[in-house]
């Protein structure tokens, strides 16, 4: 009985991980309104650096202070999400031209290892989840994450494919403000990390 407690309690985790709207949201979501495959790429970049940032904290996570990285983290986060944004604000119509943003695998692990909200809940929640937990319960925090990755593709795959145009621009500009919104946060944060320590 345990050991289903532990197995559901790792899925809620991946799913409560992997669902909040994000940066690997929005360009999961981008992409997916293309093909489910593309959109499933980006989310198994994204699990790919989940599993790097885990296997960090095992190593590292006790004897490092990754807050003192944090202005440095926001300000490479901000840059990159900049430039996915305007990426895909300018992108022309599915299928017309190929993707301005890069690989989908790529750009969901870029994002992973650069984004401050991955790293801060690897380096915290996940962390404890693995102390209290243990292994079993990490094993399937990654279902979680890989189900949610299905679920949420094929869903806005089968939207813009049911509503077409209208449904893929609105997709496209969610994409572009959602990552255009987490740059200026994360400036700010920078900002104001490096303003408190003068």
């Amino acid at each position: 009985m345990i050991i289903y407690l532990l197995a559901l309690l790792g899925i809620l985790l991946g799913v409560s991980l992997a669902g909040p709207p994000g940066p690997v949201t929005a360009i999961l979501v981008n992409r997916a309104s293309r093909s489910i495959l593309n959109g499933i790429s980006v989310g198994l970049g994204a699990m790919t650096a989940d599993f790097i940032l885990m296997v960090v904290i095992l190593v590292f996570g006790q004897v490092t202070n990754i807050s003192r990285f944090n202005n440095y983290i926001y300000i490479l986060g901000s840059i990159f999400f900049f430039y996915l944004s305007i990426a895909i604000y300018r992108s022309r119509e599915p299928g017309k031209a190929r993707d301005r943003e890069g690989s989908g695998y790529v750009a969901g692990l870029t994002i992973g290892l650069i984004n401050p909200m991955q790293i801060g809940w690897w380096f915290t929640a996940g962390l404890s989840v693995f102390q209290k937990f243990g292994s079993l319960t990490i094993v399937f925090l990654f279902v979680g994450i890989l189900a949610w990755v299905f679920f949420i593709a094929t869903l806005i795959y089968k939207a813009s494919v049911r509503y077409g145009t209208k449904v893929r621009y609105a997709i496209k500009m969610f994409s572009a403000l959602s990552l255009g919104f987490f740059g200026v946060l994360f400036i700010y944060l920078a900002l104001s990390g490096i303003i408190s320590s003068v």
